[in-house]
C-alpha cells in the first residue's frame, strides 16, 4: 500500500513542504511504528522551554535502526528533494544552468536525465537537506 509522507526541504531562504509516496507492506509499517515508539528523540522535552528542539526526522530513525527501510524511503524521497534543491540553486545562483539543459519544467523532467546533468553539482545528505515528518497517528502507537 502507498503511504504519503510530508517532507520539509531546507532551501536557501525558506523551507518547502512536499509530499512523497512510499510503497510499504503492513509488516514494514509495523516495524516503523515500533522504531518510532522506541525512539527517544520523539519524546524529548527541552530543559529550557525557550530552547529549540528540532522536529524528529523519520529518516534519521530509520538510518539509525533499519538500513533496508531507510534505503527504501531515501530512494523515494531523494529525487523530489534533489529537484527542489536544483531549482533553488539555479534561482539563487548557486548552480549554473548547463548548456545541455533544455528542460521546461524540472518537476516533469526525467529524473535520470536531470541527475546525469546536475548530479555532480548537488550532493544530498538527508540530515541537512530535509526532514521526513512522522505521521501524527504513528507517534502514539
Amino acid at each position: 500500500m502507498k503511504y504519503k509522507f510530508q517532507v520539509m526541504v531546507a532551501l536557501t531562504y525558506e523551507d518547502k513542504d512536499i509530499e512523497v509516496e512510499v510503497e510499504l507492506t503492513d509488516e514494514e509499517v509495523s516495524r516503523i511504528k515500533k522504531l518510532v515508539a522506541s525512539s527517544t528523540s520523539t519524546n524529548e522535552e527541552p530543559v529550557d522551554e525557550d530552547a529549540y528542539v528540532p522536529e524528529t526526522d523519520l529518516l534519521q530513525i530509520l538510518e539509525d535502526n533499519d538500513k533496508e527501510l531507510f534505503d527504501k524511503f531515501w530512494d523515494a524521497i531523494m529525487p523530489p528533494v534533489f529537484i527542489e534543491m536544483l531549482i533553488n540553486g539555479i534561482e539563487n545562483g548557486y548552480i549554473e544552468r548547463h548548456d545541455d539543459d533544455d528542460f521546461y519544467d524540472y518537476h516533469e523532467a526525467d529524473f535520470d536525465e536531470l541527475y546525469a546533468i546536475y548530479g555532480d553539482d548537488i550532493v544530498l545528505e538527508h540530515s541537512s537537506c530535509c526532514i521526513c515528518k512522522i505521521p501524527a497517528d504513528w507517534k502514539s502507537q
